[in-house]
């Protein structure tokens, strides 16, 4: 299954970016919204944007020495998990994009999280620390949907994000995804009326 249309800009599956400056709580927020969003019966994919690089395997590891080798690509596989990477020949110095990125997503998502790629002209939420403003560039290339605000980390914990602000993230992506036409919705959506003692 294609992630996106290759004739126009447009995603095949919804995609929310969640921008910010280093440090300040993205994978953190994420880790907390993820669970959330599955527990709406949402199937989530993520990608992120490594600016310094990564290593993508254990030295000394099998696959670690097939690709040192010289192999193009690797794929490990088991019962439960499928990791591949490869390399980018020719591609030094070209900064990845999210079309790079999603083209390594498997089908049948409902919603990809994109985590930095701010250039991207993508909805996003911005994740600002305590007491800073909006950083313009966070907001100039996609629209945004929310500002949440980073309680500063202490040296043994990274930022708190409150259990209210996940929900309701996680109810107003999961709206935003099946008004587009994904997923169907789960109980933790469906609203009760309330009973009214008029």
């Amino acid at each position: 299954m294609r992630l996106r249309n290759r004739r126009r800009t447009e995603w095949l599956v919804p995609v929310v970016g969640v921008v910010g400056r280093s440090g300040v709580g993205k994978t953190t927020l994420l880790e907390r919204l993820v669970p959330a969003l599955r527990a709406r019966g949402l199937v989530v994919g993520c990608v992120k944007h490594a600016s310094h690089g990564f290593l993508a395997d254990r030295p000394g590891k099998d696959s670690y020495r097939l690709f040192e080798s010289g192999a193009s690509a690797v794929a490990l596989i088991s019962c439960d998990q499928i990791a591949s990477f490869w390399r980018r020949d020719g591609e030094a110095g070209r900064d990845v994009s999210l079309a790079d990125a999603m083209a390594t997503l498997p089908g049948g998502l409902d919603l990809v999280l994109a985590e930095g790629f701010s250039w991207e002209p993508i909805p996003r939420i911005a994740v600002v620390p305590e007491n800073e403003g909006l950083a313009v560039e966070l907001v100039q290339a996609g629209p945004l949907l929310e500002i949440v605000t980073a309680p500063p980390p202490t040296a043994e914990f990274p930022p708190p994000f409150p259990a209210a602000l996940i929900q309701r993230l996680a109810r107003r992506l999961a709206a935003r995804t099946r008004s587009e036409g994904r997923a169907t919705p789960a109980l933790a959506d469906i609203a009760v009326p309330a009973t009214s003692t008029h």
